[in-house]
């Protein structure tokens, strides 16, 4: 009777170790597996990999479009993006009226929105540094705006995740 018991509860512990390491468990995304993982060691200086944010857009839709006309594609609007930002700052130093603030702080944003979340074919080197700048510019002019806040935090938490410096 007691080997029997004895059974009993190992089975019964066996169960529950079971149910306990696989409740603790997660399941990653598909998006996420990917062959080409690259690890940067520490003191490695490059941006991270975020291959799995170049093949996605906004609504969730894969893009297929050919890499070298989207990186053209993306150059086209960020320049237009930008000159139509750096006109409007201009414009509002000289003014300090209150329309060309709004004006000068959308154009700012959605030129770091721009590169910070639609710029795929754009490297990371490449992207962030301009948003952060943009977003700096944004928050000089309007120092409560929460969006150019957090998506200038996010940036800077990417850098001192690298161990690299915050650009100026």
């Amino acid at each position: 009777m007691k080997k029997y018991n004895n059974w009993i509860l190992t089975l019964f512990m066996g169960v529950l170790l079971s149910v306990f390491f696989w409740a603790c468990t997660k399941e990653v995304p598909k998006e996420m597996l990917s062959t080409n993982k690259q690890v940067n060691p520490p003191g490695n200086q490059q941006m991270p990999n975020d291959s799995i944010h170049r093949n996605l857009n906004t609504h969730g839709d894969m893009q297929n479009q050919d890499e070298s006309s989207s990186y053209a594609d993306d150059s086209a609007t960020v320049a237009k993006l930008t000159k139509d930002a750096d006109d409007a700052f201009a414009k509002y130093q000289k003014t300090k009226s209150d329309a060309d603030k709004q004006i000068a702080v959308e154009t700012q944003l959605a030129a770091a929105n721009f590169l910070m979340f639609k710029a795929d074919s754009f490297t990371p080197k490449k992207k962030y540094r301009p948003a952060l700048q943009r977003y700096k510019k944004v928050l000089e002019i309007d120092p409560s705006n929460k969006e150019a806040a957090a998506n200038k935090k996010q940036i800077e938490d990417i850098y001192q995740q690298m161990g690299m410096p915050i650009p100026e």
